[in-house]
């Protein structure tokens, strides 16, 4: 596959991915709307932490094909952590960054939170936890549309260059 054809899949995986993150706020809005009211605040606050769960695990999916199509060297011991560092970085000579700093701080708490959930054993989720890292998911939810199309404009260029 040439460097033309990979970043043209590269371009539309990354509109797939942004479909998919955007898919998964909306769920998480819808949830967190329905929590508010729900008699089962328990079960409320295990579905809105799961939805948390896969709108980073959205996240991290988007960022890895970055990272993977232009850096491709990820170390195997904190490589979540570092994937979100790389993000915020631009690698001269190679990508700019995706996205901001604060953004990205945002995103390390959603990754902590992601996981404590996948980790959690013998112990309740915190309703009050859940809450704030769910306000959290929805201001980098809103925020990070317009770094994917910066992006994805960026990712035209190049390819307008190369035709």
């Amino acid at each position: 596959m040439s460097d033309s054809e990979t970043l043209r899949l590269l371009h539309g995986q990354l509109e797939d991915d942004y479909r998919f993150i955007v898919q998964c706020a909306s769920r998480h809005t819808d949830m967190r709307l329905r929590a508010e009211g729900a008699a089962d605040s328990e079960m409320a606050t295990m579905a809105l932490a799961y939805l948390i769960h896969n709108l980073y695990t959205a996240f991290e999916s988007y960022f890895l094909r970055v990272a993977k199509h232009f850096e491709n060297n990820l170390d195997d011991s904190a490589w979540h952590r570092e994937l979100i560092d790389r993000m915020r970085i631009e690698v001269p000579g190679i990508r700019p960054a995706l996205v901001p700093p604060e953004l990205a701080e945002d995103l390390d708490e959603l990754r902590r939170f992601r996981h404590r959930f996948r980790n959690i054993y013998k112990s309740q989720l915190r309703v009050d936890r859940v809450l704030e890292v769910s306000e959290i998911a929805v201001s980098v939810s809103r925020d990070f549309g317009g770094f994917h199309r910066e992006f994805i404009s960026w990712i035209r260029e190049l390819l307008a260059a190369e035709d």
